[in-house]
């Protein structure tokens, strides 16, 4: 649907509902890829959603409804059901009425045709190639090639108007010769933005590095972490930073706002138009803002539903689909001969769970590549081990930076982590 075809919806929803207060939201998704596994294609998908959610609330009770009918002549119908959900709901004691108007939504161009449009061939292809380099080499290929787009419409009984559409191109492949592996991540919103070919040759090649494993010695040894190894971290970090949590004393963040909760030289940020793209309004219909939420090592925002904003005085704050943490210069090859006697290298970790949430402590394994390091030359891999980390102290040792890179919707750079007993 057109942009003005699904504001058409939206604002028949608006006109017709007969309570103070509505939000409707009209989504458009298409999720396509293909799936293969021991060097085969197993798997190809394309999935196509239109929903409908109308939120109706008196002052006091909301309900919300969804439907995939999607005409206008419907909507007096679409209305009465959600309606008659509203007149048996309880009454809400954190009730919030839509978003106040005047919202200013950031413009986002984060749309690619080409990659919205695409046909399975390009997919399948890179499949092939990622398969067909796996037998040449003794290896089995397993991933995910995929797109998808999404096309939504939003409005408020308050006057808010807003539309945004994106897409998002995206290669999961992981290549094993048994226990030796190694793994990718390409992203990008366009399908021809990604590096597919370099990527297949580039794993691999790191396949063939990670033979011949080695336990590993307990010691001292600093962290070099690569972009995926600090990805699969950070969104532990950004679960418990909600402010609401944070003050009713169940997070490590409780009590520390303005305080220092990392190393000076750790700083994540959310750009809603950088170098990555977010979303210019969440599903209440609030607008985005770019935020700071560890500067310099200090905790300076967190995010905050406006029903608590309310109760605290604080301004509502979310985190608009995307997070960043600042580099430097260099890649991770750069950060490993800057290294200076013992280290490992981490190429990702996975089974991650929390072992104390209130402290953030964690526990996980290692994947797909573990190596030794000494005075900047990769001796040998390691085999993989469970390991028991506090994400916030090891981003109070960060030595060294490298330059981020993309990673889903983070941006995280490679970074050596100081002497960690191991």
């Amino acid at each position: 649907m057109t942009r003005e075809e699904l504001m058409e919806v939206i604002e028949a929803v608006l006109e017709k509902a007969e309570v103070p207060d509505v939000v409707a939201t009209l989504t458009e998704q298409r999720d396509a890829a293909v799936r293969f596994g021991q060097n085969r294609i197993t798997q190809n998908m394309d999935t196509f959603e239109r929903k409908l959610r109308i939120t109706l609330g008196d002052g006091e009770r909301e309900s919300v409804y969804s439907t995939h009918r999607i005409d206008i002549d419907v909507v007096p119908e679409i209305l009465s059901k959600a309606m008659d959900m509203l007149k048996t709901a309880s009454p809400d004691p954190e009730y919030m009425p839509p978003v106040p108007a005047g919202q200013v939504y950031p413009i986002i161009d984060a749309w690619d045709s080409m990659t919205a449009e695409a046909d399975p061939v390009g997919r399948t292809e890179a499949a092939a190639r990622a398969i067909n380099t796996a037998k040449k080499n003794g290896m089995e290929a397993s991933g995910l090639v995929g797109m998808t787009y999404e096309n939504t419409a939003i409005g408020t009984s308050t006057g808010n108007l807003a539309h945004h559409r994106s897409t998002e191109a995206y290669m999961r492949l992981t290549l094993d010769r048994g226990k030796p592996s190694s793994f990718r991540l390409l992203s990008a919103e366009a399908w021809n933005d990604l590096p597919v070919d370099d990527a297949i040759r580039e794993v691999a090649a790191e396949v063939e590095a990670d033979e011949d494993q080695r336990e590993l010695e307990p010691g001292e040894y600093r962290l070099i972490f690569e972009p995926q190894a600090v990805v699969d971290l950070i969104p532990f970090i950004a679960w418990s930073m909600n402010a609401r949590h944070a003050d009713e004393g169940l997070t490590v963040f409780s009590g520390k706002q303005g305080e220092s909760v990392t190393g000076s030289n750790f700083t994540m940020t959310s750009e809603v138009n950088g170098f990555l793209k977010g979303t210019p309004f969440n599903g209440e219909g609030l607008a985005s803002n770019d935020a700071v939420w560890i500067d310099g090592g200090r905790l300076v925002n967190q995010p905050c539903t406006r029903y608590w904003a309310q109760q605290t005085g604080r301004e509502p704050l979310f985190i608009p689909g995307t997070l960043a943490i600042e580099g430097d210069s260099g890649s991770t090859g750069d950060l490993v001969s800057n290294v200076k006697g013992r280290a490992l290298l981490f190429r990702r970790f996975w089974y991650i769970r929390f072992v104390d949430q209130k402290e953030l402590s964690l526990t996980g394994m290692t994947r797909d590549g573990v190596f030794l390091v000494e005075d900047g030359k990769v001796v040998h891999p390691v085999e993989d081990f469970r390991w028991n980390w506090k994400p916030l102290d090891l981003f109070s040792r960060i030595e060294k930076l490298g330059a981020p890179e993309r990673k889903g919707q983070l941006s995280v750079p490679p970074m050596i982590i100081g002497p960690t007993v191991l």
